[in-house]
């Protein structure tokens, strides 16, 4: 899979390492971004999440929480963060830092410089012994890591819709927990986590992205003087697209919960960067993606047959899925009603008003991510894997554009794949 072209300011700093910059004089902050892919693996999952979360934690210059935090203080407040996502089949752990934009600092002084130099401080220089990473430290994060987990189980809405994806993509990596799995975590050591590192600063691609008034010119040449050491062989990133179902997965689960949940997950026919994903993804908001949804206007308002109903389009995936929150014995009724509004979308039985309401929603949101520099950063950051890169203004033009009949076909190329229900006891 091949990175984009985009129309940002872009500039190579190593192989397999490009810095886009995004230039913005309305904050008086900036922000700096990296995103640093991985291929998604139920073997390496646990390791590269713990490895993100060790980065942030501290490094070999600020090595405890106390001289970060004086650091962070020093540069009129920055923050640092880590964050693990999945991005098709790969694990993308971003690390990010913000703080004042440098026509408000004092004395001249470059903030976005600094900020620069304290993200490669945590990316290349942690705090280890040459062979291993901190024990204490370790130990400290991995409770962390146990918590999020636990806290997605918890949450029995998001943990029904894990639990949908790593059935319905068993047979693929993106079926893969993004953090992985709790057995994998807690047989981690700190060598294991010093030789992801390395592996990381060797084979991942990093993405760089900076939002903000100031000349990044700087920050720039710390990131190449921080990868000039580096022999480096990037990865090939594949994602790999399953565009039809094969057969119907109904998997059910029973739990001591006060409500069921059924999750439904669909084959869209249609993934980027291979297609244009705007009919897709207009099909899925009118379906259920907004409050003037079919599925909330008709499953949850009008038959009450649902708590919550709502669709989601994962576009990367070709995968649509549908969640709901439903009456232990309303599960059956619930299930026909769902399919039946997608079958009414099938026959052309979309009205202006549902598409129009639909378009309105989608665009508002496109409009509403240059609210912020965090908003646009991470506008952008999602799309450095798709065929083009697009402003908000651009993608909003590419929806509005789409036909009734486009939606229509949209809905005519979904596949039911999997069904999960997390059914009370």
């Amino acid at each position: 899979m091949t990175i984009n072209s985009n129309p940002m300011n872009t500039a190579v700093i190593a192989r397999g390492a490009r810095f886009n910059a995004i230039p913005d004089s309305r904050f008086k902050t900036s922000k700096l971004l990296a995103n640093i892919y991985l291929p998604l693996s139920a073997e390496t999952a646990s390791v590269n999440a713990l490895l993100c979360y060790m980065l942030v934690r501290c490094c070999k210059k600020y090595p405890d929480f106390t001289t970060l935090s004086r650091k962070l203080g020093s540069l009129y407040g920055a923050s640092l963060e880590g964050s693990v996502a999945k991005v098709g089949d790969m694990q993308c752990l971003t690390i990010s830092v913000g703080g004042l934009d440098d026509k408000f600092a004092l004395d001249g002084e470059s903030v976005s410089e600094q900020l620069g130099e304290l993200l490669c401080e945590v990316i290349f220089n942690p705090k280890t012994d040459g062979f291993s990473f901190d024990e204490q430290d370790m130990l400290q994060e991995k409770r962390q890591l146990f918590d999020m987990i636990d806290s997605e189980f918890n949450d029995k809405r998001t943990y029904s819709a894990i639990k949908l994806i790593e059935n319905m993509c068993r047979d693929e990596l993106y079926g893969v927990k993004r953090y992985g799995s709790k057995e994998k975590l807690e047989a981690l050591t700190t060598r294991d986590v010093y030789l992801a590192w390395e592996y990381m600063l060797r084979n991942a691609h990093f993405e760089f992205t900076f939002v903000g008034a100031s000349d990044p010119s700087k920050v720039i040449d710390v990131l190449k003087n921080s990868f000039k050491e580096i022999n480096r062989t990037p990865v090939e990133l594949k994602n790999d697209v399953v565009y039809n179902a094969v057969e119907l997965k109904d998997v059910c689960e029973e739990m001591d919960v006060a409500q069921s949940k059924l999750e439904m997950g669909f084959r869209t026919g249609c993934a980027e960067p291979e297609f244009d994903t705007s009919a897709a993804r207009l099909m899925c908001a009118i379906l259920g993606g907004t409050a003037s949804s079919k599925l909330f206007m008709n499953v949850r308002e009008k038959k009450s047959l649902c708590y919550y109903c709502m669709s989601r389009f994962f576009r990367l995936k070709g995968i649509m899925i549908v969640e709901s929150g439903v009456e232990t014995s309303n599960l059956g009724e619930a299930r026909k009603a769902i399919l039946n509004e997608i079958e009414e979308m099938k026959n052309g039985n979309i009205s202006d008003f549902e598409i129009e309401s639909a378009k309105l929603a989608i665009v508002n949101s496109f409009r509403s991510v240059v609210d912020t520099a965090t908003g646009i950063a991470s506008w952008y950051s999602s799309q450095l894997m798709d065929s083009s890169v697009d402003t908000p203004e651009q993608a909003a033009a590419k929806l509005n554009a789409v036909t009734k009949e486009q939606v229509v076909e949209a809905a005519r190329r979904l596949q039911l794949d999997t069904i999960f229900t997390l059914k009370s006891e």
